[in-house]
């Protein structure tokens, strides 16, 4: 058995790489809170396969590990907050391509996400990801109406918060 967890852990390594990552980007506002909620992410995720069933999706059990994880860590860190309204800007992720106003656009978009609640900020995530309500709602155990009208919801804010800033230049 942990022959198959070894290869197991190093498919979800492999394949879901850019999910843990995007995961880490919506939780955690610094590099330093990313790369340990990265790390506590793995050493969940390895934790939990001995459990997975192989009959279940493999990308389904990731995700919600995942967002299970990130949603323990944010509230582990009450202090969060207060760092998130110290937070002036965002470095420039030099893993990220494109030019500077790109990167200042996803920088945005990334601070507007880490001010959404947390399973706002998971919906939304999940949608960038480009799943569907149906996989949304399994990874997070809500409905796929409510998935559907709170996402809805959270475009309709993050339109609202683009278009103040349009004003405003």
């Amino acid at each position: 058995m942990p022959d198959r967890q070894e290869e197991l852990f190093a498919e979800v390594y492999r394949d879901y790489f850019g999910l843990i990552a995007k995961t880490t980007y919506a939780f955690a506002a610094d590099q330093s809170d990313r790369d340990d909620l990265f790390q506590d992410i793995l050493i969940s995720l390895w934790r939990a396969l001995p459990q997975f069933n192989t009959e279940a999706k493999l990308s389904t059990y990731v995700y919600r590990v995942a967002q299970s994880c990130a949603l323990n860590w944010k509230r582990s860190r009450r202090r969060y907050q207060q760092k998130l309204e110290n937070y002036i800007q965002l470095r420039p992720d030099p893993t990220v391509s494109g030019s500077s106003d790109e990167q200042e656009r996803l920088n945005w978009l990334y601070a507007r996400i880490r001010e959404l609640p947390p399973v706002d900020r998971t919906l939304i995530l999940l949608s960038l990801d480009r799943l569907g309500y149906d996989e949304i709602a399994e990874i997070t155990g809500l409905s796929e109406a409510n998935v559907g009208v709170r996402l809805h919801r959270i475009k309709q804010h993050l339109i609202t918060e683009s278009e103040k800033i349009q004003h405003e230049l």
